[in-house]
């Protein structure tokens, strides 16, 4: 062989291609997955919602995903009320003792990575939803365990918070 082609030898094309192929690779990786993922989060859908942020004890947790309309997710906890961020209680008789602070803290300790969540429907700007944990931890039942919220009946009327609530509550 005469010429480039000669002196860069056989060895050398071959790490050339593997590092070409390698660039091609990452390339393709980082473009392919670009979107946003569409979740449906109409009344008695399940939905995942890979938590962003939280804003306060009983949410809006913002998730990474979107709704059909391409609206980001937002959950409002089903079932219950924490302080504002600010200790404000909008509803005097759903008044936990724990401040806003301290609920924050709590429901952004829980609300890690990836949650499965069942809508009950819009609120407002936000999905009335329960959501549970990989691990299968309600984060209402936690919020209420922890006495960081309290429960809200109307937005309960199952029932379903109520075992949730320790004895000295």
């Amino acid at each position: 062989m005469g010429g480039r082609l000669g002196r860069i030898g056989l060895g050398g094309i071959a790490i050339g291609l593997i590092i070409l192929a390698a660039m091609l690779f990452i390339l393709v990786s980082a473009l392919g997955d670009t979107g946003t993922a569409a979740v449906d989060t109409s009344a008695g859908r399940q939905f995942p919602c890979s938590v962003q942020s939280v804003y306060d004890g009983d949410g809006p947790i913002n998730c990474t995903e979107v709704d059909l309309e391409g609206k980001q997710v937002r959950v409002r906890l089903r079932g219950i009320e924490a302080r504002e961020v600010d200790n404000a209680c909008r509803y005097p008789d759903l008044c936990p003792e724990a401040s806003g602070e301290a609920a924050k803290a709590e429901l952004t300790r829980l609300a890690v990575g990836r949650l499965e969540c069942t809508s009950y429907g819009p609120s407002y700007s936000n999905v009335n939803a329960s959501c549970r944990t990989a691990t299968g931890t309600d984060l209402s039942c936690e919020m209420l365990r922890t006495g960081t919220a309290v429960r809200w009946p109307e937005y309960d009327p199952e029932g379903r918070l109520v075992s949730c609530i320790p004895p000295n509550r």
